[in-house]
């Protein structure tokens, strides 16, 4: 299928020359790449298509993401990366830094500039606007990634390029994680309510058990601004995780300063609301706590009944048989009842 564009849809089919490009960075950086090879393609393609001067990427992980990015603007002598994470420390790998495997490419990372330890609002004055090409790739669950678009959101150029990674997530057929309840689905939210061009990957065969593709992307335009409240609308939704108080007074004021008094004051409400959501949820884990204890509890009881029971009639069969048969020595006879009838044996001499 040809490059094609359905209303406001673009299908993006990389040529052989973009994926020969991607291939320069050999194999071994994939197995530290949390991307799908058709993930790695349409990043690698549209970097290359876009020419991006300023890029920001959010959530670095091992640094799989930002060696695609690397490696595609090399040749461009005025682009630049700028990589935020939350995490210093490796959020699996516990003895590495974010972004570790970056350093295997030493002629790359003069392009390169990573920030890590805290919100992107923290470093977003530093970096600055302009932004034509922006990687969000971090939580994947509320907040997550809608809080991360509205931090990033003025420092984008109006037709800047966001890619989310991780947008069909929910679709994951894992069975530790419940099949498709799992919560993973902000970035599919996110790519239905933020307006502007979308960008898919053209429909070739997937090799991840995901059925459908799990990256995309948006080129914003005028009207993605105006329908911000979409976006705000989507933090109503259940957060699967809280952020701290201080970053969320952080956000509260930085909203106000780009979006103004009612969006201010909307995130507020929704604070409120999600906590008292995550009150009434541990309300009812304990209740549900409780509930299996006494269940326990219920069981045991049954239980000591029936050993009762059982002790109480091994008890009776006891005494019948005593009733029935029984043997008792004295002095000098060995006394046998049997059916009542007593039997006495004198005993031997010695």
């Amino acid at each position: 299928m040809e490059n094609c564009k359905i209303k406001q849809l673009d299908i993006i089919k990389s040529t052989q020359e973009e994926i020969n490009v991607l291939n320069e960075l050999g194999e071994d950086f994939k197995q530290f790449s949390e991307m799908s090879n058709q993930d790695r393609v349409f990043l690698n393609t549209l970097v290359l298509r876009k020419q991006p001067k300023k890029l920001l990427e959010l959530g670095v992980c091992s640094g799989g993401s930002s060696l695609i990015i690397l490696n595609a603007i090399k040749n461009n002598e005025k682009a630049h990366l700028y990589s935020i994470d939350y995490n210093t420390q490796h959020y699996k790998l516990k003895d590495k830094l974010t972004g570790f495997y970056v350093d295997n490419f030493t002629e790359l990372k003069n392009k390169w500039t990573l920030k890590t330890g805290g919100l992107a609002m923290n470093f977003m004055e530093e970096i600055g606007g302009n932004i034509d090409f922006c990687l969000i790739d971090t939580v994947h669950t509320n907040p997550g990634e809608i809080i991360d678009f509205l931090m990033v959101l003025p420092y984008l150029k109006e037709d800047a390029i966001v890619v989310f990674h991780d947008t069909n997530y929910h679709c994951k057929d894992d069975k530790n994680r419940g099949g498709s309840s799992f919560l993973g689905f902000t970035n599919n939210l996110l790519m239905s309510s933020i307006c502007g061009i979308k960008l898919l990957p053209d429909n070739q065969p997937y090799e991840s058990v995901i059925d459908f593709s799990n990256i995309g992307a948006i080129e914003l335009n005028q009207n993605t601004r105006e329908h911000i409240w979409e976006i705000f609308n989507l933090l109503t939704i259940k957060w699967n995780y809280m952020l701290k108080n201080n970053e969320l007074e952080q956000l509260r004021r930085c909203f106000g300063k780009f979006y103004g008094e009612y969006y201010s004051e909307y995130f507020n409400r929704v604070v409120l609301h999600q906590k008292k959501i995550k009150i009434l949820d541990q309300q009812i884990k304990e209740k549900q706590q409780i509930q299996n204890i006494d269940k326990k509890l219920q069981s045991i009881q049954e239980n000591l009944c029936l050993l009762h029971k059982e002790l109480q009639s091994k008890k009776n069969k006891y005494t019948l048989l005593q009733q029935i048969f029984s043997v008792k020595d004295d002095s000098s006879h060995k006394i046998i009842t049997i059916l009542g009838i007593r039997i006495k044996i004198k005993y031997k001499a010695k």
